[in-house]
Formats: structure tokens, sequence, C-alpha cells
């Protein structure tokens, strides 16, 4: 793989640039290798419970260079997608930071009974009376969106935490319907939002990320480049690697 046969890279968040509150080491000067080397950088996480502002704002914090506009989330993307096909009175089975993404775009919410669609995003928080609202929403609705469906996410310290797929999985289970959208990895509806903004085709793109079910599989849908972190040396040792191990200290 040379530098010279890809113009963006994208990044995954959660167990690839942070664990939590920490960043990884390494990760800042992969990041900053790129940049010098003329790529433009995204930031990309299915994590819907915050806005992508917050994201920005926890890079930042990090100390890792970035932009708002190179941050995506599947809260955000969702919100796009909806404006996109005109998608309102939504409801949303999420967090509050979900709900202020989808009105910041200036979309319907409707956290009420007869909502026309609903979206399923993480959120920690869930009580089993969320559950029975979103479901009778679930029971009519004319579609049925979720941010994505991954079955764990690393958190502080590494340690696996349930992911979005906990929220999912009893919505379709109790209406026996499965979700009629994905919006998140490994859905390729990020990388279409990008290649339409940067005007490039998909095979510009590089995609690292720890998770192969979602960042990797999202790289083949696409037909982007990817590398696949190895967890068990995370900077120090990445697989699919030739040229680009010419950064001193982090791929070998």
């Amino acid at each position: 793989m040379e530098l010279d046969t890809f113009d963006v890279v994208l990044f995954d968040l959660d167990g690839t640039i942070y664990y939590g509150s920490k960043i990884i080491p390494g990760a800042n000067e992969t990041i900053e290798f790129f940049r010098k080397a003329g790529k433009k950088i995204y930031f990309t996480t299915n994590n819907s419970t915050k806005t992508r502002a917050q994201i920005y704002d926890k890079l930042f914090d990090m100390g890792v260079n970035c932009k708002l506009d190179e941050v995506l989330t599947s809260g955000y993307i969702a919100a796009i997608y909806c404006k996109k096909n005109k998608l309102n009175n939504v409801y949303i089975f999420g967090s509050s930071n979900l709900i202020q993404e989808f009105n910041e775009l200036g979309i319907t919410v409707n956290q009420n009974d007869d909502a026309e669609n609903l979206l399923i995003g993480y959120n920690p928080l869930m009580t089993y009376d969320d559950l029975t609202a979103a479901l009778q929403v679930a029971l009519h609705a004319k579609q049925i969106m979720a941010c994505n469906r991954e079955r764990t996410f690393p958190g502080e310290n590494s340690k696996l935490m349930p992911g979005c797929g906990a929220m999912t999985a009893p919505i379709e289970w109790c209406t026996q319907r499965e979700c009629d959208l994905i919006i998140g990895k490994p859905n390729t509806l990020m990388i279409d939002l990008l290649c339409d903004f940067e005007k490039l085709s998909p095979d510009r793109f590089l995609i690292i990320g720890d998770t192969y079910e979602s960042d990797i599989r999202m790289a083949d849908r696409a037909g982007c480049k990817s590398i696949l972190i190895d967890k068990e040396n995370l900077y120090k040792n990445c697989l699919n690697v030739n040229d680009i191990s010419i950064i001193p200290g982090v791929f070998n």
C-alpha cells in the first residue's frame, strides 16, 4: 500500500484513537504523519450518545489536531439521512444528545406514541420505561432505523461494554421485525456521503480501525483500502501495512 494510492484517511475512534478518556500511545503521531503527507483526515464513530461537537471537544482536549467538520458520528449521519430523505416525525430511542443533533439540522423529533418513524441509538441510561415507549412506536413505524448494531465497544481501560445492539435487539425481538436500515458501520452511508463531498471514488479512501466486523467490513463493502489495528500491539504493529511502515516507532 503506497501513500499515493489514497487521498483520505478515516480513523475509527473507540479502540483506535482512544480507550475511554485516554488516548492510545502513537495515535496522535500517526494522525500527524498522514496530515504531513497531505492526506485529508476524518474521525468516525458509531457512538451516537454524544454530538459531533462533543466528540470534537474530547479529541481537542486529548491534544489531537482536528476540526469539527472532520468528525462524523452515526447520530450525525442518521440526521443527514433523515433530512435528505425528508423523514420527519421521528421518535428517538437514544440519548438527549442524539435528539439535539436532529434539532440542530431542523428535523422534527416527536417523542410521542404517534411518531411515524423510529431511530434507535446507543443509550447507557436506557430504562425499561424507555424501551416500552419505543416499542409502542416500533409496532406501527413506517421505518425503523438504528445508528448501529454493534455488540460491544471498548470502554475505559479497554473494558468491553454492551453496544447499540443491546438496544436494537429487544425492539427487533418484541416486534418480530428487523431494522429497516442500519446507519453506521458496517453500512456504507458514511462513505457515500464523503465520496459526494470530496468528489472521490471509494478506492481513494483508507479506513483504519480495530474491529473487523464494523470498520473493515464497511471498507470491503464500499471498495476502500483498510488497515486492521492489531489489538495486541496497537500502533506498534499493524496488519496489512507495507510502505506505511516508514512511520518511526508507530508501524513496524
